[in-house]
């Protein structure tokens, strides 16, 4: 099964922008409340490092949405 690049950008760029709605900084408290409850007890993680992990969580989402398409030498 041979898949073309252009789908596979397609796919980059949709997980981007779930990463990015996943990790949006203001929805740290609720993640990290719904974290707590899957694992039934209190992560050992503050609550600034927790934001710090949202936001940068958030950026490689949208590095992975905004980037522009890779291509190499010899698709061009």
């Amino acid at each position: 099964m041979l898949v073309t690049y252009p789908e596979i950008m397609i796919v980059r760029q949709r997980l981007g922008i779930i990463i990015m709605i996943f990790f949006l900084p203001i929805n740290g408290p609720l993640l990290k409340l719904a974290i707590q409850e899957i694992i039934n007890e209190p992560l050992q993680i503050g609550e600034f490092h927790f934001f710090v992990i949202c936001v940068v969580m958030f950026l490689v989402g949208g590095f992975m949405t905004f980037t522009p398409e890779l291509k190499l030498p010899s698709q061009e």
